[in-house]
Parts: C-alpha cells; structure tokens; sequence
C-alpha cells in the first residue's frame, strides 16, 4: 500500500510541478496579450491624466518584465524536475560528507547557496539590462556584490542556528517536536518582524526622520490625529539602487515605522506626500499588521502540524522522490515542493491584500482630501512606469494592489462625497 500511496504522490507531484508552471506562463501570456491589446492608446479612464508616452513606456516595460518572467518560469520548472523526479537533491544529500545533524543542516545550506547562484545570474540581469533599459537601474556592481554578500551572511547567522535547533527539537522530543518547533519559530518571527526596521534594514539602507519643516508639521498633524508618533516616519535612500518610488509600513511596538523612499519625495507635493502617509497610516489603525501576523501564525502551524504527521510516513518522502526520510529532506520538502501545492490559494491571498489596500485608501480619503491621493498614485504610475491596465484573471493570481483602475474609481466616489459634504 505504501508504495501504491508513493506512485500516486509522484504522479501529482509531478503533475502539478509542470500544470503550475505552465499555468503560471498561460497567466502571463494573457497579461501580455493585455497589453498588446491597450498599447496604442491609454483607456478613456486616464486618457487625460496618463500621456501616450507614459502608457507606451510602461506596457514596454511591463511587457519586458512579463517575458523575462516566463524564461525565468521555464527555467524554474526544468530545475525543480532536476531536483525531485531526476532525484538531483537525493543525489545531492548523499554526496553531504558529515553525519548526524550536521549532515541534515549542510544539506539545506548546500541546496540554498546552489539555488542562490543559480538565480544570480537573473537577478543581474534583470538589474543590469532591464531595469537599467528603462532607466530604473541606479545600483552599481560593487553594490550588486556587497547586497549579495550581505544578505547570503544574514542569512546563515540567522538561518544555520534555526535549523540546527528545529532538527534538534525533532531528534530529541519525539511525537510533539513539531509543536515546540512551531512555538520557537513564531517566537523567533516575532523578533525577527521587530528587529527588521532598526538593526537589519540599516545594513542595507541609510534611514533619516523627514527634512521638510513644512512637510514635518503637516506629518505630525496627520500621525497624531492616528494616534503614532512622528519619530515613526522615515526616509529610505532607495535612490542608491533604483530610481522607483514607493512607501511602507513594518515593525511594531516601538520599533513601528513608516517608511518613505527619497525618490517618492522627490516625485510628489507635500500634499501628495500626506495622502500617501495617510494610506499608509491606515494600515497601522487598521492593524493590518497584527491581521497578517495572525494569517502567517495559522500558516506557520498547519506547516507544523503537517510536518508532524508525515515526518514518519515513507510514502510521502518517496512520493516526493526521496527513498530515504530525514528532518532536513523534510524541511527541504515543505520549503521547496509544497508551495507547489499552495499556489492555488494565490487568489484568496491576493484578494486579503487588495482588500486592506481599498480599507487603508478609503481610511486616507478620510483624513485627507483624496484628490491628493489620486494625484499620488497617478505620478507613482507614471515614475514607476506601471501600466495601468491588467487582464484581470492575472491580477486575481498576482496583484496584491488593486487595479488601477479600480483603486481610482474608488477613490473618485469619496471625492463625491467630500464635495457634498462641502456643499
């Protein structure tokens, strides 16, 4: 029977390696008959606030984007069938010379850094001709390398002592390893998520409060109407990297921050700037944080649970292409072959994202005049070169903002409603 249950595992694995990915470049062959489609002229929508030449430039660039991403789909897919039905990782778990944990937590490392300078090769490419073809790029070499460098050394400092604890908890506790683990990874997330914002952020970027005394009033109005502090908004140099603007949120607790790129600031009016900090702000009132905290809590244990159950079940290793079972082959597994199996959840995800984008617009329409915020979006669009139109099948799988459209019709009817209120 178990070798029954592995044959049926192997065909669905395998299956949904090859049906997600091409379902993934079907997704993105309609966004780019989409564009195709709208390229000639803007929709009537933005016919006099987007430019024939802005709307042309960010369907090429979205269209440059799409095709890179369907090369970048098929390599992924011809790489997962090396690592699971070719059995490249059971090849590459043997050849691990230590034992023990030790072999279990150098097989993930070696697994990582080969799938990290597989991928190095299209994240230079990516920032070297693409994003510099369109003018976007700003990084240099040297920085390319150091972020590297940087973010692969975090990485094992963080990530090699997690792993030696979570294989440990699993060779020492038996049946209910897997909830102690899940207790030691949620703790460890929430002090990753506070320490993200003042200690691991500012080695890759410099952060300064707002320079602007004009700008800083008319933060501190606004942050304090919310309910925060204005020693909470910052200013990202992004400009070292990429000429795109955008803003966040992260952190909580003290260590809450609402983030501003320099290169936003430079794009926008301070009233602009107000209304795009009050978007922002109305994901904090809101708690979309604590929210999505919970979401990835719930995430984070059915993992665990999963892992628990099947941690001693030969069907599932074999079925994923394994003939031996261990905790590094098994956190390999949920980390690299299960989200196979969860990409269909991409829109009920993508759905949670662009509702609390709608709850933090209308809470900024609110406190601001949302003509503001429309103004904002509209140049954010033009500076970034975001085509404003989006098959809409696409955007249910991939789009964690609304529409373009969507978002600024929306918008409008508050600005309706703030004229008659006015009248």
């Amino acid at each position: 029977m178990t070798n029954l249950y592995s044959y049926y595992l192997q065909v669905l694995f395998l299956s949904f390696i090859i049906i997600d990915h091409l379902t993934e470049i079907y997704l993105h062959r309609r966004q780019l008959k989409n564009f195709k489609e709208n390229q000639h002229t803007p929709p009537p929508e933005f016919a006099h606030t987007i430019t024939l030449e802005d709307h042309q430039k960010a369907i090429a660039y979205g269209t440059s984007k799409l095709q890179f991403s369907i090369a970048h789909l098929v390599f992924d897919m011809v790489l997962m069938l090396y690592w699971f039905p070719m059995r490249g990782a059971e090849k590459l778990f043997s050849l691990i010379p230590w034992s023990g944990i030790h072999h279990d937590v150098m097989f993930i490392c070696a697994f990582s850094l080969i799938q990290i300078l597989l991928n190095l090769p299209w994240s230079a490419f990516s920032t070297f001709y693409l994003e510099e073809k369109f003018g976007f790029n700003k990084s240099t070499p040297q920085l390319f390398i150091l972020d590297r460098i940087k973010g692969l050394t975090l990485g094992a400092l963080i990530g090699i002592p997690l792993l030696y604890a979570v294989i440990a908890l699993y060779n020492s506790l038996g049946t209910w390893w897997w909830v102690v683990s899940f207790l030691l990874m949620i703790g460890f997330q929430f002090f990753l998520f506070w320490i993200y914002p003042t200690l691991i952020a500012p080695l890759f970027n410099k952060f300064s409060p707002l320079e602007s005394v004009e700008l800083k009033n008319g933060i501190e109005k606004l942050v304090e109407q919310a309910g925060f502090s204005a020693k909470e908004i910052f200013m990202m140099d992004a400009s070292r990297r990429s000429s795109h603007g955008n803003a966040y949120f992260t952190g909580f607790g003290k260590n809450k921050r609402v983030v501003f790129f320099d290169t936003l600031l430079k794009q926008l009016g301070h009233a602009e700037i107000l209304a795009i900090l009050a978007h922002e702000l109305g994901h904090m009132k809101l708690k979309h944080i604590p929210k999505s905290l919970a979401l990835s809590i719930i995430g984070i244990f059915i993992s665990f649970w999963l892992m628990g159950k099947l941690s001693t079940e030969a069907w599932f290793f074999n079925g994923h292409f394994f003939r031996q079972s261990s905790p590094g082959i098994l956190i390999l597994l949920f980390t690299q072959a299960i989200p196979l199996y969860t990409f269909w959840f991409s829109p009920l995800s993508s759905w949670i994202s662009r509702k609390r984008e709608f709850e933090a617009d209308a809470y900024a329409a609110k406190e601001t005049n949302p003509i503001y915020l429309i103004q904002g979006l509209l140049k954010l669009y033009q500076q970034n070169a975001s085509p404003v139109v989006s098959d809409k099948v696409y955007s249910t799988f991939y789009h964690s903002h609304p529409p373009a459209f969507e978002r600024i019709k929306r918008l409008e009817s508050f600005k309706s409603e703030t004229r008659e209120g006015l009248s």
